[in-house]
């Protein structure tokens, strides 16, 4: 047997593109941001909950797209069965915390800037 070479980050996201489904509209779905998914792109390899459960956003059955074992599953029942019940990504994902950490970082920095707009507004009173 031929050993086949992919790339999933690549095969995903030729296959968002091809359902016309907007990365917006994806990474609300997932509950990450878009940068997350563009580097997700990028990565010769994905969790395999991470495929399924883009492909169940998308609707889009990645199974044929990867070579046999990638999914750890063989008979279609339990494929059936394990894309019904993937209803979260795995939180062990290092892609899924960075997205949390970017998020975080961005409200972070947010409420920053209003406290220091507070701090110059109260300056102002003050010194007048």
């Amino acid at each position: 047997m031929k050993n086949i070479e992919y790339n999933a980050g690549e095969i995903v996201e030729l296959a968002i593109r091809r359902q016309e489904f907007s990365i917006s509209e994806l990474s609300r779905c997932l509950h990450v941001n878009r940068r997350t998914l563009y580097n997700w792109f990028t990565k010769k390899d994905l969790h395999p909950e991470l495929i399924l459960q883009i492909g169940k956003v998308i609707n889009y059955n990645f199974y044929p797209d990867f070579e046999i074992g990638f999914f750890g599953l063989c008979h279609e029942e339990e494929v059936k069965s394990n894309a019904r019940h993937t209803q979260k990504i795995p939180e062990d994902l290092v892609f899924y915390w960075m997205g949390k950490y970017i998020n975080l970082l961005e409200e972070y920095k947010g409420l920053l800037r209003k406290r220091n707009s507070q701090k110059a507004d109260s300056y102002t009173v003050a010194g007048e």
